[in-house]
C-alpha cells in the first residue's frame, strides 16, 4: 500500500504522521470502491433531456434582461425524496426556468440581474466568457443577502460550451455543489455549420451532459462534508449524476450523436470511455472549453478535470440494435507522479474518499451512463466534416514568461507560496500584451485544475507528465487532445509543467481585476487562489 510513501508526503505536507493508520485503513478498503448500496440499489433512470422551460430548460436570450434569482428549493432526485438544492430561478418569456441553459448568439447583449434570496453572500461567475473585471464575478463584488447585483456585456466569445456558477469566497464550493451552476452557450457560424453537416437536432441528438458526483444520505439530503482532510484534498461522492439523474440510461439509434459534457463536480476527475462489454469504444473530440477544435480527433479515453468541458460525437451507426454501451469513467493512478505513485486507486485517491464518507475514490472505475441503441436511424450516416474551425496560435515571439508555482505549507494548498488575500495583487500583467505561463506542480502534491478568470489560452507544452498522460499525447510538445484548442481551464498533475500562452488583449477601460485558481472548488475555499491585475496599456 506504499505506506511509507504516504507517511514522507505526510511530514513534507504537514499532515502529520498521525494520520497515516487512518489512511491505511481506508485506502485497503478503496481498491474495490463501488457506489453505495443506496445508488446501486437504484434502478435505471431516463436520463433527463433539457426541455424549453422549467430545470436546466433551453433559453434563448437577445436583448431582453434575465432576472435571476439565487434561492433554496428541493428536487426529487433519489427515488422520489425531496433534495434541498440551491437554484437559479427566472421568468423568460412567459415560461418558468431553473439553472437555465442560457443560448445566445455571438456578438450578442447580455444584461442579467441577480437577486440573492439565499441566508449567505453569493455572486455568479460567467466561466469562460471574456467580460470586464466588474462583470466576471470576482469574490469581491458578492453580494449580501436580500441584495441585487447587475450584470450587462458584450458576449464576444467563439461559438462553445461555456457554463455560470457561484464564486463567493470561501463559500463557493459548498454552493456550487448544492446546485448554483448551469450552462452557457454560445453559437456562431462554425457552431450552425456542423449542426446543419450532421444533421443535429437539439435537445435529441444533440446533448447536454452535466456530470457531478455527490453524496445523499437516507433522507435523500446532500451531504457535504466539512472536516479538516476534506477540505483540504476535495469532495468526493459517491452517487454520479447526469443532469442530475442518478444510474441514467439513453435510448439511442443507430446514428451520430453529439454529447456536450461539463465536469460540474468539486473536485472529481474523470476518464472517460465508451465501453461495450469489455472492449472501449472509439469517439470523435471536435471540441474543448472553448469552442471547436480545427478538426475531428478520434479517442477511446480521456481525462476531464472538474470546470473542463468536452464535446464529442459517438458514432453508434454500426451498433447491433439491442446493444448496451457505458459511457465509464476508468480506473486511473491520481498520484502516479508522487514519488512514483501511491498504488493508484488505493493509494491517495482512497485516502482522499474515505477522508469524506465516500464509498467512490479518486481513480477508481465506475459507469456513468448507459447508452442502449433502440432503433435504425432514417437516412444515411453523416460524416463529419474534415474542418471544424480555425484555431490561430497565440504568436509568443515577444511574449513575457511567468512561472506559476503550485504548492503546500502548512496544510494549504498555495500559488507561488500565497493564499489568497482580496487586497493584494501577486499576478501583474499588462493589456494587450503576450504571456507565457509555467504552472509547475510540486511533486509531492494532488492534481490541480488550474482555471483563469477573463480570458481564454493555448497550452503550448507538458513536461514530465506521469506515463499515463504521456501516453495520450498527440505531440512531440506532450499535448492531449484536450490541449490543442482553446482553453479557460487546464489540469496540471504531480511533478507536472503545463506551459500555456495568453493573449491579454482586450478593449475595456482601466485596470481589470481576475482571479486565478484551483477548480478543485475547496482548494479555491481554501485559498489556492490569487488576484490577476491586467493594468490599461
Amino acid at each position: 500500500m506504499h505506506r511509507r510513501k504516504f507517511l514522507q508526503y505526510a511530514a513534507a505536507s504537514g499532515l502529520g504522521v498521525g494520520l497515516g493508520g487512518y489512511y491505511y485503513k481506508h485506502a485497503a478498503n478503496a481498491q474495490q470502491a463501488e457506489p453505495t448500496k443506496t445508488t446501486t440499489s437504484l434502478p435505471d433512470t431516463p436520463l433527463f433531456i433539457p426541455g424549453n422551460s422549467g430545470l436546466m430548460g433551453v433559453m434563448d436570450v437577445s436583448d431582453a434582461p434575465i432576472a435571476l434569482s439565487a434561492r433554496s428549493s428541493a428536487l426529487p432526485i433519489m427515488q422520489g425524496k425531496p433534495s434541498p438544492f440551491l437554484l437559479y430561478e427566472t421568468q423568460y418569456g412567459g415560461k418558468s426556468y431553473q439553472n437555465p441553459i442560457i443560448r445566445i448568439k455571438r456578438g450578442g447583449q447580455f444584461k442579467a440581474s441577480l437577486q440573492n434570496a439565499l441566508n449567505q453572500p453569493t455572486i455568479i461567475h460567467w466561466h469562460g466568457l471574456h467580460v470586464p473585471g466588474v462583470m466576471d464575478g470576482h469574490p469581491r463584488s458578492s453580494i449580501a443577502p436580500g441584495a441585487r447585483y447587475d450584470y450587462a456585456f458584450g458576449v464576444t466569445n467563439r461559438g462553445g460550451t461555456y457554463w455560470y456558477h457561484t464564486h463567493a469566497h470561501p463559500l463557493t464550493a459548498e454552493q456550487a455543489y448544492s446546485g448554483l451552476a448551469g450552462f452557457f452557450i454560445v453559437e456562431d457560424e462554425a457552431e450552425t455549420a456542423l449542426r446543419n453537416a450532421l444533421g443535429l437536432e437539439p435537445g435529441v441528438t444533440e446533448l447536454p451532459l452535466l456530470i457531478q458526483d455527490k453524496q445523499f444520505n437516507a433522507a435523500g439530503a446532500l451531504v457535504y462534508g466539512g472536516n479538516r482532510m476534506q477540505q483540504m484534498m476535495g469532495q468526493l461522492g459517491d452517487t454520479i449524476l447526469v443532469n442530475l439523474t442518478p444510474r441514467p440510461i439513453l435510448n439511442i439509434q443507430k446514428r451520430l450523436y453529439r454529447f456536450r459534457i461539463l465536469n460540474g463536480s468539486n473536485s472529481r476527475i474523470y476518464k472517460l470511455a465508451f465501453v461495450r462489454g469489455n472492449k472501449t469504444l472509439p469517439y470523435t473530440i471536435i471540441g474543448t472549453d472553448a469552442g471547436l477544435l480545427d478538426r475531428p480527433y478520434n479517442a477511446q479515453e480521456v481525462f476531464l478535470a472538474p470546470a473542463e468541458r468536452l464535446d464529442i460525437v459517438f458514432d453508434a451507426s454500426n451498433l447491433p440494435v439491442g446493444d448496451e454501451i457505458v459511457m465509464k469513467s476508468l480506473a486511473f493512478d491520481a498520484m502516479e507522479n508522487m514519488m512514483g505513485g501511491m498504488g493508484g486507486m488505493g493509494g491517495m485517491g482512497g485516502m482522499m474518499g474515505g477522508m469524506g464518507g465516500s464509498a467512490l475514490a479518486l481513480g477508481a472505475e465506475f459507469p456513468i451512463m448507459k447508452l442502449k441503441v433502440a432503433g435504425q436511424a432514417p437516412g444515411k450516416t453523416a460524416q463529419l466534416p474534415r474542418q471544424l474551425s480555425t484555431i490561430t496560435r497565440i504568436d509568443t515571439r515577444r511574449a513575457t514568461a511567468r512561472q506559476i508555482k503550485l504548492s503546500m505549507g502548512r496544510m494549504r494548498w498555495l500559488i507561488n507560496d500565497k493564499t489568497f488575500n482580496m487586497n493584494e495583487y501577486p499576478i501583474q500583467s499588462r493589456s494587450n500584451t503576450v504571456e507565457l505561463w509555467d504552472f509547475q506542480n510540486a511533486q509531492m502534491s494532488m492534481p490541480h485544475p488550474m482555471h483563469i478568470h477573463g480570458f481564454s489560452f493555448q497550452v503550448v507544452s507538458r513536461q514530465n507528465s506521469p506515463s499515463q498522460v504521456r501516453k495520450l499525447a498527440q505531440d512531440a510538445s506532450g499535448r492531449l487532445i484536450t490541449d490543442l484548442g482553446w482553453k479557460d481551464t487546464v489540469l496540471v498533475w504531480p511533478g507536472e509543467t503545463v506551459r500555456i500562452a495568453i493573449d491579454l488583449t482586450n478593449s475595456y477601460k482601466g485596470d481589470q481585476i481576475y482571479v486565478m485558481h484551483c477548480h478543485n472548488l475547496e482548494h479555491e475555499d481554501q485559498g489556492m487562489m490569487v488576484n490577476h491585475k491586467v493594468t490599461a496599456a
